[in-house]
C-alpha cells in the first residue's frame, strides 16, 4: 500500500489580543486531501508566551467549499472568528474542548 502525498498550506493569521490583554500568535495549516476525501482538514495553533500552544481542528465539507480557495476563505474567515471566540475562555490550563458546529456546515473542535 502506497501512501499519498498530502499538500499543506501554512497560513499566518497574526496576533489576537483579548480584552484582558492576553495575546496569541495565530497560525493555521490547511491540508489539501486527495479528491476521494469529501472534506478539507485544517489545524489552528494559538501560541501564548507563557501558556504554550492551544490547538484546534477544523473540518470543512467539500460540498460547501468545492475549491482550495473557498476552503482557505473559511479558514481565514468565519472559522477563525470562532477560534478567537474560543480563546476568550482559554487559561494556562487549556480551553473548553466542546465542538462548534457552524450553520454553514463546518465543524471546529
Amino acid at each position: 500500500m502506497q501512501l499519498r502525498q498530502v499538500s499543506q498550506h501554512d497560513i499566518s493569521l497574526g496576533i489576537h489580543q483579548r480584552g484582558d490583554g492576553q495575546k496569541f500568535k495565530l497560525a493555521a495549516r490547511l491540508f489539501e486531501l486527495p479528491a476521494e476525501y469529501d472534506y478539507w482538514q485544517a489545524t489552528y495553533d494559538a501560541e501564548h508566551d507563557q501558556w504554550g500552544h492551544v490547538r484546534f481542528v477544523l473540518t470543512v465539507p467539500k460540498k460547501i467549499a468545492a475549491t482550495l480557495d473557498f476552503a482557505r476563505a473559511i479558514v481565514e474567515g468565519s472559522a477563525l472568528e470562532q477560534v478567537k471566540a474560543c480563546l476568550g475562555g482559554a487559561t494556562d490550563k487549556g480551553r473548553d474542548m466542546a465542538a462548534c458546529f457552524a450553520l454553514d456546515g463546518w465543524v471546529l473542535i
